[in-house]
């Protein structure tokens, strides 16, 4: 299905597609402004979201000539309405594969590919720079609010999730997220309050999962983090840890790695009054690879 989204000037296609153990997958491509853009991203969304949250920063990639292809992931947006399982989403291996097949299917020949993730997106991102099969065919990784560790608000409540979770492992969970920690924004947080793709609650075993995989990241798996990365954080972000975010930065022995702290901002920095900023950064980042 293609639509013209005229309030942004960006061609979208929408699209099912089917996974290979035949799980059907919603999926959207922001087309580039020319027939051969000059690179692709694969986006990957962060935890309870969809990616139609993303219209506003993608389009501006598609004005500046680069396809971004995105798919709301198992047990979230579409994805999870279509398959009646909202808040369930997949094993960490299986979000991985997902993104492996997405990246062979978007690739262009002789056009630099990167991968791009927010939040939960962002920890499987950094994953995949560490182990992913095609890590190293891409031209570089953008990382935003990465998922490494929780504040410490938020880690006292997987602490008594660690406990029930050897109980009632299924049972669902509200999920501990305020809109009000995603931006200073009152209209987007008004918008994420409104939406009913945003998921609310969660089993408990697939969100300790997830907290446990992407603590690893500090532990040992930043070593094989060699492609070139961007991670940007927000100072004020209440949900992940920026001070994990820098120390990971610190550590990965990439020689082309880039840091980005913006002061005060909360959890969704493309979300803030500062986004034309922000996004501007990521773009800057890109094109100045695309270029070399």
């Amino acid at each position: 299905m293609r639509k013209y989204n005229e309030e942004q000037d960006a061609i979208t296609v929408e699209q099912w597609i089917t996974t290979k153990d035949g799980v059907p997958m919603y999926t959207k491509t922001w087309k580039a402004v020319s027939s051969r853009p000059i690179a692709t991203v694969v986006f990957i969304h962060g935890f309870g979201e969809h990616i139609n949250r993303y219209n506003y920063v993608f389009s501006k990639f598609s004005n500046e000539n680069i396809e971004v292809f995105g798919f709301d992931q198992r047990g979230f947006g579409q994805t999870a309405i279509r398959n009646k399982n909202q808040g369930e989403p997949g094993s960490w291996e299986e979000a991985l594969n997902d993104i492996t097949a997405a990246i062979i299917a978007q690739r262009k020949p002789g056009i630099p590919q990167f991968l791009m993730g927010q939040s939960m997106g962002g920890g499987l991102g950094l994953h995949y720079a560490s182990y992913g099969p095609e890590k190293d065919n891409l031209a570089g990784f953008v990382i935003t609010a990465p998922l490494i560790t929780l504040k410490k608000n938020h880690s006292v409540l997987f602490k008594v999730g660690n406990f029930f979770n050897k109980v009632i492992p299924n049972y669902r969970i509200p999920l501990p997220l305020n809109p009000k920690d995603m931006t200073h924004d009152p209209e987007i947080q008004k918008q994420i309050r409104n939406d009913p793709l945003i998921c609310k609650t969660c089993t408990i075993n697939r969100i300790l999962t997830m907290v446990c995989e992407t603590k690893s990241l500090l532990e040992n798996k930043y070593e094989t983090i060699t492609s070139p990365i961007y991670i940007c954080h927000g100072s004020g972000d209440p949900v992940t840890s920026h001070k994990s975010s820098q120390e990971l930065y610190e550590k990965i022995p990439s020689q082309d790695k880039t840091f980005r702290l913006w002061p005060g901002l909360y959890h969704e920095p493309h979300n803030e009054f500062e986004k034309d900023q922000v996004i501007d950064d990521y773009l800057q980042w890109i094109l100045v690879r695309v270029k070399e």
